[in-house]
C-alpha cells in the first residue's frame, strides 16, 4: 500500500477547498468597441480580498513590427460613465498569453454589486473569467491591493492608480498612507507623485518612516489635500541594493470612527453629505456616490 505524504495531502485538501467561481467560460475577443460585460448579479457573494482571474490569448498592440502590450481596463457598468474599477491599475498591458490577476478592495466590490463589470482594451481574447479566493486585507481604507513586481529592468516600476480607489476617502480622518511590500529590508526608494512634472512630486521615503513590512507617509492637513485632489496616484520605486520584491497594498490610516455623520470638506474642493438617504461626494464641482461612481 503507497503512503500518502502529509504535506501532499495537505495540499490535496487545500485545493478541493478553494472557492472558483466562473464568471466567463466562452472566448470573447476584447477591443475598445468590442468591450466584454459581467452583470451584477453574477458578484453577488463577492467579497473584499478576492480576486478576479482573467484567462487570456494573442494580447498585442503592433507598433513597427514590435509587440507594445495590450492595454486593458477594468470599470463598472454605471452608464453613460463607465468608470474605472476602484482599486484597478492605470497603464495596466497584457501580452501576448497569460493569466492576469485583479484583487478587490471593499469599494470594488459595492461597485461591481450594485453595477457590473466592464473589461475593456486594446486587442485581446479572454478565454476564461473566475472569482477566486485571494488574501487578507490590511487594517484601514485600502485603495490598492495585489502584487506589483519591483526590480530595476527598463528602470524604475511605477504603480498608477486612478482616483476613484480613494473617491471614498473621509479624509478630515486619513492619518497616514501606508505602503506594504516584501521587501527584505527599507532601503530601497519609493516616490509619490500626481504626474511627471518636477512640481507632481508629492513625498519620498525621506519623508516615511519605516515598519514593520511598509513605509508610512504621516499625513498634514497639505498633504491630505494633494491626495484628495490628484487625478491619479503615481507610486515610483527602485530597489536599490536590495533583491526585487512585490509591493502588495496601498491603505489610507483612519482614525477610529468618529460617532455620528458629518459633512467633511478638503480646503473647500472636496464634500461630503447625504441626499435622499445616499452618501453624495462633490469634487471639482461633479458628484459621486461613495464608491467613486459618477452620479
Amino acid at each position: 500500500m503507497k503512503k500518502i505524504s502529509l504535506v501532499a495531502l495537505f495540499a490535496a485538501l487545500v485545493a478541493v477547498n478553494v472557492h472558483a467561481t466562473d464568471l466567463v467560460t466562452e472566448t470573447t475577443h476584447v477591443t475598445w468597441t468590442t468591450p466584454l460585460h459581467i452583470e451584477a448579479a453574477q458578484f453577488a457573494n463577492a467579497q473584499p480580498g478576492q480576486k478576479i482571474v482573467i484567462d487570456y490569448t494573442d494580447a498585442k498592440e503592433m507598433v513597427d513590427g514590435e509587440n507594445k502590450g495590450s492595454v486593458v481596463e477594468f470599470k463598472v457598468m454605471n452608464a453613460p460613465h463607465f468608470d474605472h474599477l476602484a482599486g484597478s491599475r492605470e497603464a495596466l498591458r497584457l501580452w501576448d498569453n497569460g493569466t492576469l490577476e485583479h484583487f478587490l478592495t471593499p469599494s470594488a466590490v459595492d461597485s461591481l454589486k450594485a453595477y457590473g463589470l466592464e473589461i475593456v482594451g486594446n486587442d485581446f481574447n479572454v478565454t476564461k473569467v473566475t472569482l477566486e479566493d485571494g488574501k487578507e486585507l490590511k487594517n484601514g481604507f485600502t485603495v490598492w491591493t495585489g502584487f506589483f513586481w519591483v526590480d530595476d529592468e527598463g528602470g524604475w516600476k511605477t504603480l498608477e492608480l486612478y482616483w476613484n480607489g480613494y473617491a471614498g476617502v473621509d479624509w478630515g480622518k486619513a492619518t497616514a498612507l501606508r505602503i506594504y511590500t516584501e521587501a527584505k529590508g527599507s532601503d530601497y526608494i519609493i516616490n509619490v507623485k500626481e504626474n511627471w512634472d518636477p512640481e507632481g512630486q508629492i513625498a519620498d521615503q525621506n519623508a516615511m518612516t519605516d515598519g514593520e513590512g511598509y513605509k508610512e507617509l504621516a499625513l498634514t492637513e497639505e498633504l491630505r489635500t494633494r491626495l484628495a485632489n490628484a487625478n491619479h496616484w503615481m507610486i515610483q520605486f527602485s530597489h536599490k541594493e536590495l533583491d526585487k520584491f512585490n509591493v502588495t497594498d496601498v491603505v489610507l490610516v483612519m482614525e477610529e470612527e468618529a460617532q455620528g455623520i458629518e459633512n467633511t470638506a478638503i480646503e473647500g474642493k472636496a464634500v461630503k453629505f447625504f441626499e435622499n438617504g445616499q452618501l453624495v461626494i462633490i469634487k471639482n464641482g461633479v458628484k459621486y456616490n461613495a464608491l467613486g461612481a459618477q452620479l
